[in-house]
C-alpha cells in the first residue's frame, strides 16, 4: 500500500497544496487561552501544554500532513454532542478542510465535543490528552492517505449534572449544537417520539432537575437563552437516519410540549432543525490500526480514525444564526429538500449492505469486501439492485442512479475498512422495514418483480434459523433475536409464520405475489442452498 500525505478535498488550488509542519515554539508564542468559558472557567489548555501535547502525537513527522492555519484563533461556534469515529472523519474533518480553504471568514466556527455518558468523560480525557488533535487515515486497498486534524479546540467537561453541558449550550458564541447519537438516542418507537421512555418520563416529571436526555438538555438550554435575549443554536443532526432534523425536532417539541407547551410553541417557530444526507464509512478504531499509526506513520495517536476516501454531506440551507461556508468544499451541497438524496442512499447503500450481508453470513464470509469478491454474491446484488431497487429510487438531481450504484460497488469493494458482516446484519428488525419492505412495496404498486426481495427476506430468515450451511452457530444478533429464531423455525414447515410478523411486513406481508415468492425462496434454500438459490435469480 502507497502511503502519502493527504491534503483536504478543496474547490480551490489549495488541495494540492501540502501543509507545513508548524513549529513548537510557535506553538508556544501562541496566546494562552481560547474565549469559551464554562463556569468562568477556560476550556483550553495552556499554550505550553499544548506544545507538549503537540511534540508527543506527531514528534519531528513529516509522513503525516498537520493543520497549518493558527489553531489558537480558533473560537468555539459549534458544540457537538456524540463524538465517535463518524463525526470525526465527516463534520471535524470537512471543518478541518475549510480552516485551510477560508480561514478568516471561518475561525470563529471551531467545535467543541460534548456528552453526557460515561464513556464520553473516557474519550474527553484521551483526546485532551493530544489536545484535541486526531490523526485520520484514508484507506482504498491501493493508497493511504493520513493527515492530523485540528477542527476541534475543546470537550466540556463530563459532570454528572450535566452544568457544564449546559453552560456551553447557553454560551451565545454557541450557533450550531450537532448531534451524532445514533438512532437510538431519539427516543423512538415504530419511527415516532416515544414519551413513555423512562428517560423521558423523568425529564418530563422534573423540568427542574438535571435533564437526563440530551434532548432535555438542549430544551433547558434554549430556555435560558431565550430568557437573557440571546437567540437560539441551530440544532444539526449528522445521524445517519432518514430525515434526520425532522425527527430531531419533533423529538424536541414532543418533549418540550409535555413540560411547556408555551415554550414548545416558541420552539416550533424559532429552532432550526435542517435535514442533513451524511455519508462515510467508518469503522470501529481496532488495536491493529492504532498499532499501524505508531509503527507506519510515527503518531503516539490513542485515537486514530480510520475510514474511506470517499465523503457526503448533503444540507438543507437553514441555519438563522449562520453556518460555516462548507459550500466551498467538494461533496458538500446545500439543496432545498434533501430527500432525493435520502432515498437514494437508503435504498441503494443501506439496501444493498441489507441484501447482501445475510447470504454472506450463511457462507462463512466475514467482510464486506470478501462478500464483494464472492461471484454469487456480487452478481446477485447486482442484478437486484439494478432490477428491483434502483427502478424505485426515482430521480435525483445532478445524479446517475447507475453510476451512483458503480460508486456504491467499489466503496463496498474497499479491502483496507474491513467493515464485518456481523455488524452489517445486526438489527434486521429494524433494518429491513426501513431498508427492503418499502422497496417491495413500491414494486409490488407498479407490478414490477419482487423475486429478488423475497429471496433477501428468505435468506434472513434462514440466518436467524441460527446456523450456517456448514452447521456452524451464529450468535444471536438482534434485540429481538429469541422471537425472530423461534418464527424462523416455524418457517421450515410453514413459510407464512414469517411474513405474519406485522411490525416488520405490514401489508407486503399479505400481498400473494411476494407470498408465492418467498414461498419458493424458502424451499430452494432449504433443498439446495443460498448459493443456488442466488445463481437462480441471476440466470432468470
Amino acid at each position: 500500500m502507497q502511503t502519502s500525505i493527504s491534503s483536504p478535498i478543496l474547490r480551490s488550488q489549495s488541495a494540492n497544496t501540502m501543509h507545513s509542519v508548524p513549529s513548537i515554539n510557535s506553538l508556544v508564542e501562541e496566546p494562552t487561552r481560547r474565549t469559551l468559558k464554562v463556569n468562568d472557567e477556560p476550556l483550553c489548555i495552556p499554550l505550553n501544554e499544548r506544545a507538549i501535547l503537540f511534540s508527543k502525537l506527531v514528534g519531528s513527522n513529516n509522513r503525516v500532513s498537520m493543520p497549518s492555519y493558527d489553531r489558537s484563533a480558533v473560537t468555539a461556534g459549534i458544540l457537538h454532542v456524540g463524538v465517535g469515529n463518524f463525526h470525526r472523519s465527516h463534520q471535524a474533518t470537512y471543518m478541518d478542510d475549510l480552516f485551510h480553504l477560508d480561514f478568516a471568514n471561518n475561525k470563529q466556527w471551531g467545535i467543541v465535543g460534548g456528552g453526557i455518558m460515561s464513556f464520553d468523560a473516557d474519550k474527553r480525557s484521551l483526546l485532551k490528552s493530544q489536545d484535541w488533535l486526531q490523526t485520520l487515515v484514508e484507506q482504498d486497498g491501493e493508497t493511504e492517505k493520513a493527515r492530523v486534524i485540528g477542527s476541534m479546540i475543546d470537550f466540556v467537561p463530563v459532570d454528572p449534572d450535566g452544568a457544564r453541558l449546559l453552560d456551553a449550550m447557553t454560551n451565545p458564541n454557541i450557533k450550531i449544537v450537532s448531534l451524532t447519537v445514533t438512532e437510538g438516542g431519539y427516543f423512538l418507537n415504530n419511527g415516532k417520539f416515544d414519551a413513555q421512555h423512562p428517560l423521558i418520563q423523568h425529564d418530563i416529571a422534573h423540568p427542574d432537575q438535571p435533564p437526563k436526555t440530551v434532548f432535555g438538555m438542549m430544551i433547558k438550554a434554549l430556555r435560558l437563552r431565550r430568557h437573557s435575549g440571546h437567540s437560539p443554536f441551530t440544532v444539526l443532526s449528522c445521524d445517519n437516519i432518514p430525515h434526520n432534523g425532522s425527527v430531531c425536532k419533533s423529538v424536541l417539541l414532543g418533549l418540550a410540549s409535555a413540560i411547556d407547551s408555551g415554550f414548545a410553541q416558541w420552539m416550533e417557530e424559532n429552532v432550526a432543525c435542517p435535514n442533513s444526507m451524511v455519508d462515510r464509512i467508518t469503522p470501529a478504531t481496532t488495536n491493529e490500526q492504532r498499532q499501524h499509526v505508531r509503527e507506519k506513520l510515527g503518531c503516539g495517536d490513542a485515537a486514530p480514525i480510520f475510514c474511506e476516501p470517499f465523503r457526503q454531506w448533503v444540507l438543507e440551507d437553514n441555519f438563522p444564526q449562520g453556518r460555516p461556508n462548507l459550500e466551498l468544499l467538494e461533496n458538500v451541497s446545500f439543496v432545498p429538500d434533501v430527500s432525493p438524496y435520502e432515498h437514494m442512499k437508503i435504498r441503494i447503500l443501506n439496501g444493498g449492505h441489507a441484501s447482501l450481508c445475510y447470504p454472506s453470513a450463511l457462507l462463512g464470509i466475514r467482510y464486506v469486501h470478501e462478500a464483494m469478491e464472492h461471484p454469487t454474491i456480487a452478481a446477485f446484488l447486482d442484478a437486484l439492485e439494478r432490477n428491483e431497487i434502483i427502478p424505485t429510487v426515482g430521480p435525483v438531481p445532478g445524479t446517475c442512479l447507475q453510476d451512483y450504484w458503480h460508486l456504491i460497488a467499489k466503496r463496498f469493494s474497499n479491502p483496507s475498512i474491513n467493515d464485518t458482516i456481523t455488524r452489517v446484519c445486526f438489527g434486521g428488525a429494524s433494518n429491513q422495514p426501513k431498508f427492503i419492505i418499502p422497496v417491495v412495496a413500491d414494486n409490488s404498486k407498479e407490478s414490477r418483480s419482487v423475486d429478488g426481495l423475497a429471496l433477501v427476506s428468505a435468506m434472513w430468515c434462514r440466518y436467524c434459523q441460527g446456523k450456517t450451511e456448514t452447521g456452524e452457530d451464529i450468535a444471536p444478533n438482534d434485540p429481538q433475536w429469541d422471537r425472530l429464531h423461534a418464527i424462523a423455525m416455524q418457517a421450515n414447515t410453514n413459510p407464512l409464520a414469517w411474513l405474519q410478523m406485522t411490525d416488520i411486513y405490514g401489508e407486503v406481508g399479505l400481498n400473494s405475489v411476494f407470498i408465492k415468492a418467498f414461498s419458493d425462496a424458502m424451499k430452494t434454500i432449504q433443498n439446495e442452498g443460498v448459493e443456488i438459490a442466488m445463481k437462480k435469480y441471476v440466470e432468470k
